[in-house]
């Protein structure tokens, strides 16, 4: 959810305090004491944390940087003058002024007296980017059902149509190595580099002694470049006249350092290749002092006129999960669709921040998609059948492979580049990929999910065609985006800037940006003009709601954003958002995971689609306690006073006496309690939450969870049950379009018939005897229970898509059903200034038939101040009274609607004599829903 930002609660007070705390890392004896600290400014944070961990005589890997201009010669030549015993030189590059190196950790330090060096960073580990997951549960392995035509659905088909097959050109793939006696390889392989132990193989002419000892570098090679002749033609990657020069860059295990992937980067671009693809990556910090080899070598290749096809990652469905090196803003950034329907849930999401380096801000990746979902790809010869389980053995025996990743989607862009490079002679990397992305197919997916879109190769080479190569495009092509909402709040809603990053393949010179549309209204950029040079260019775009904007502006805003020159659109981008009226709270327990061993703290971000549905009825998000925090929050009336409705989730902590009653009176006081249950091993008799907890909290309510496991099917998946499973649905507005549900794993639920208002909802046997789904009336609030946690999850909505099951659509109602009916307090202020001057109570109250709001201030030693209550812009509520005195001020507001719902809001708030400095500020605003409360009532009718 967007942060809501309200900037008058947050006004200096008295004075600014500012307090520099800079305290050296002690890495190793040495020096005096600013000696260590000037020379520990060369060292990235990373690289000091790990001096600390290390023994003084054990050896690490680091990455020194020098000026640019420097040579290899020069480089090397200065580290050895140095005179460091323990130094050994793993590699100095040729194209970009860095060293890599192994140093005892007692000799690191003196590296920073290495006259010219500016930087000394740790050497980061990369992985493979794919976690392969047999396949059996949907496609059977002995035959082709399910075969993904990913030729077709890439548009590749139709270049081969033409004649165009990759002829002519070498697409470099680094990773695990590949397979050299592959039929659909033998014949494409031009050479072997291993960069690991140290063999290679370049001369072709008698064919090429390759090897793969993970199997992961043979797939991914396959996809780019294989020839079908173990198929007889059936079967083929996406450029199969295409040659590869495979370097290996990953162990057996399907790790690499980076200085080792940068170095492979680096021999490609010696050796002339057209295309460089990289299925592999880790997680990305942006840190002035931290260096990357890969993302500069990429910089460098793309730079000497090689496109470079980097893996977004399988990080997501979070926001800001593109690993690196992917988060090079010149590379082609993959992530991965299923079929052409939409985009994988694990395919990692944008955008890219970067705080210390450019472009500053947040910047859109990635950039386009290809099928990454049981993909059928070439099988190496020594891998498990358990990872890459033989497709149709019984007609190709095994020589193919199924797998799931961005690992799979990114040769395949790189196969698409080689297509359109044998085509269009002399294409730039730039060409390419902004051919691929403004032709791209829109799947409907946020931006930062699917970047333009899924890849169309054959519209990409007709619009280089048509267009004779000048192409220019904004990207994101939508706005607002992840990790932001679409539905702004009224009651003032500010964001964070984002980058438009524009891309053209000829210079433009000056070109206006404009907005149109009555989206226009809220969004401003940096700038009206720009110039746009060959490349990339960027300005800043931002959505703000203020905070005095009247109830008739809630509703839908779109428009686009243009650029122009005279009378002609160069290009566009759409905008689309709802502004909407703050619909209520929905606080989750974070408090209560455990962070030891067996914790599994669920964050929101994991069911962003259960909070965007939330943010279309203006509910929001927050969170209560924090588990890694060393003071521990309680449960009470106050503590979650601001919530309309509560929500825990797989916790594994056990909840005090007194937090469980305040649950119960939460509830019977008119608020919502939503639990989400977890798994109970029967085997073992173990829960994996805070089993007997959860049922003394249910108690009241009528419902329990058994110690009973439901879910767990073959191979991680889950199970569907439902009406088409031998359940049972009730009617009821929550189970609307609900027929099945899809379970990974959870414990069933039993109501208790005896409570009239405790009922089943879905139920897995047709006889009611054990529910998934579960929900209670008590007092005047409502409780609703779900058996398993990952209901919510983005990641699991997709298995449950492809099960024909209908979670998603449980969780667009249960978003509706839990709205509050009673009116919503989204804050309570009191602003108080001078003595002798007004002070004001001021509510933001929200409902659609309210009909009363009341308010009372009795200040110290019980004397009523309250006024008239005043309402401005349609849901603000203020009150005055003169201001006397310091000391306790109780505070009560209470609006009723015309169904005779009750929201009260009461608390007591202690006012220092000394409240205002009038020569300071003018007025001090205490957020009085904001933090702890004393008391919170609902009431409804009768």
């Amino acid at each position: 959810m967007p942060a809501i930002h309200k900037s008058h609660h947050r006004q200096i007070l008295a004075a600014l305090l500012l307090i520099l705390l800079i305290t050296p890392i002690a890495i190793f004896s040495g020096g005096t004491e600013n000696d260590v600290e000037n020379k520990s400014a060369l060292f990235s944070a990373e690289l000091a944390e790990a001096l600390t961990s290390i023994e003084s005589d054990s050896r690490i890997s680091v990455i020194v940087e020098f000026p640019e201009g420097t040579s290899t010669n020069e480089m090397v030549e200065k580290i050895q003058l140095a005179g460091l015993k323990s130094v050994q030189i793993r590699y100095a590059f040729h194209l970009i002024p860095m060293v890599s190196l192994s140093i005892r950790g007692d000799e690191v330090q003196a590296l920073a007296d290495v006259p010219f060096i500016e930087e000394i960073s740790l050497n980061r580990e990369r992985q493979l980017l794919d976690e392969p997951v047999p396949q059996e549960r949907y496609i059977p392995a002995e035959n082709g059902d399910g075969y993904v035509h990913f030729d077709s659905i890439l548009g590749a088909d139709l270049m081969w149509a033409e004649g165009f097959n990759g002829t002519g050109i070498t697409i470099a793939v680094l990773d695990s190595g590949a397979w050299g006696d592959h039929p659909d390889l033998q014949d494409r392989l031009i050479g072997f580099k291993d960069l690991i132990s140290g063999h290679d193989d370049m001369n072709p002419l008698d064919g090429v002694d390759a090897y793969d000892d993970n199997g992961h570098g043979t797939a991914c090679a396959w996809n780019a470049v294989g020839d079908g002749t173990a198929s007889g033609g059936e079967l083929k990657g996406v450029a199969p006249d295409a040659n590869v020069l495979a370097i290996k860059v990953l162990d057996s295990s399907g790790s690499g350092e980076d200085d080792v992937i940068a170095q492979g980067i680096e021999f490609a671009v010696e050796q002339n290749v057209d295309v460089i693809s990289i299925s592999l990556g880790g997680d990305w910090e942006d840190n002035m002092f931290l260096v990357e080899p890969s993302v500069r070598e990429i910089e460098n290749a793309i730079s000497a006129g090689i496109s470079v096809v980097v893996a977004a990652g399988n990080s997501g469905p979070a926001a800001l999960t593109i690993n690196s090196p992917g988060i090079t803003e010149e590379a082609i950034t993959v992530g991965s669709s299923y079929d052409d329907t939409g985009v994988i849930a694990f395919s990692s999401v944008g955008p890219v921040l970067r705080t210390t380096s450019n472009p500053n801000g947040y910047t859109a990746k990635p950039d386009i998609v290809a099928p990454g979902y049981q993909v059928v790809s070439g099988r190496g010869n020594n891998v498990l059948e358990l990872e890459y389980p033989a497709y149709n053995s019984s007609q190709f025996d095994s020589s193919y492979t199924r797998w799931s990743g961005t690992s799979a989607s990114t040769p395949m862009i790189a196969g698409l580049v080689a297509l359109l490079a044998q085509k269009h002679l002399t294409l730039t990397p730039l060409e390419a990929k902004a051919a691929l992305m403004r032709s791209a197919t829109d799947l409907g997916e946020d931006p930062m999910i699917q970047g333009w879109g899924l890849a169309n190769v054959s519209r990409a080479s007709q619009l280089l065609t048509d267009s004779s190569r000048d192409i220019t495009l904004m990207t994101p092509r939508g706005f607002p985006t992840l990790p932001w909402s679409s539905q702004a709040l009224i009651v003032g809603d500010e964001r964070p800037p984002q980058n438009v990053t524009i891309i053209s393949t000829h210079t433009l010179g000056l070109v206006n940006i404009t907005l149109s549309g009555n989206a226009s209204q809220f969004v401003e950029t940096n700038v009206d003009q720009i110039s746009i040079p060959t490349g990339y260019s960027y300005f800043v775009i931002e959505l703000t709601i203020p905070e005095d904007v009247p109830l008739s502006a809630a509703g839908l805003y779109i428009g686009h954003l243009n650029l122009s020159q005279g009378i002609d659109i160069l290009a566009s981008i759409d905008i689309s958002y709802s502004v909407t009226l703050f619909g209520g709270r929905m606080m989750v327990d974070m408090e209560h995971h455990s962070t030891g061993p067996g914790g599994d703290i669920d964050q929101p971000s994991y069911y962003g689609y259960f909070t965007e549905y939330l943010r279309e009825h203006g509910m929001i998000v927050t969170e209560f306690g924090d588990p890694e925090d060393l003071s521990r929050s309680y449960i009470d009336l106050s503590t979650i006073s601001s919530a309309d409705v509560f929500t825990i989730m797989d916790t594994e902590t056990s909840y005090t006496e007194g937090e469980i009653a305040s649950l119960h009176e939460f509830v019977e006081n008119g608020g919502t309690l939503l639990v989400f249950s977890e798994f109970f091993n029967q085997s073992t008799g173990t829960p994996s939450f805070a089993f007997d907890d959860y049922n003394e909290i249910l108690e009241p309510f009528g419902i329990q969870c058994e110690q009973r496991s439901i879910g767990v099917g073959l191979d991680g998946f889950g199970l569907v049950y439902g009406t088409n499973h031998g359940g049972y649905v009730e009617a009821d507005p929550l189970m609307e379009g609900v027929n099945n549900l899809y379970v990974i794993q959870g414990s069933s639920l039993q109501v208790n018939p005896s409570i009239s208002n405790a009922r089943g909802l879905f139920w897995e046997d047709a006889a009611k005897t054990h529910a998934i789904v579960a929900t209670a009336d008590y007092g005047r609030g409502n409780v609703y229970v779900i058996s398993d946690g990952s209901t919510l999850y983005d990641d699991i909505l997709f298995d449950a898509i492809k099960s024909e099951a209908d979670n998603l659509r449980l969780l667009r109602n249960l978003a509706r059903t839990i709205v509050p009916d009673a009116p919503r307090i989204f804050d309570v202020e009191l602003s108080i200034g001078d003595f002798g001057e007004e002070a004001n109570v001021t509510a933001y109250i929200f409902d659609d038939d309210l009909v009363d709001v009341s308010m009372s201030v009795i200040g110290p030693l019980g004397v009523n101040l309250t006024g008239t209550v005043i309402e401005t812009l349609g849901y603000r509520f203020s009150t005055g009274f003169t201001f006397t005195s310091g000391g306790f001020y109780s505070i009560q507001v209470e609006a009723t609607d015309s169904a005779g719902n009750i929201r009260m809001f009461q608390k007591t708030i202690l006012v220092p004599v000394d409240a205002a400095d009038d020569v300071l500020v003018l007025t001090i605003v205490f957020s009085l829903l904001g933090v702890v409360g004393v008391g919170l009532g609902y009431d409804g009718p009768g």
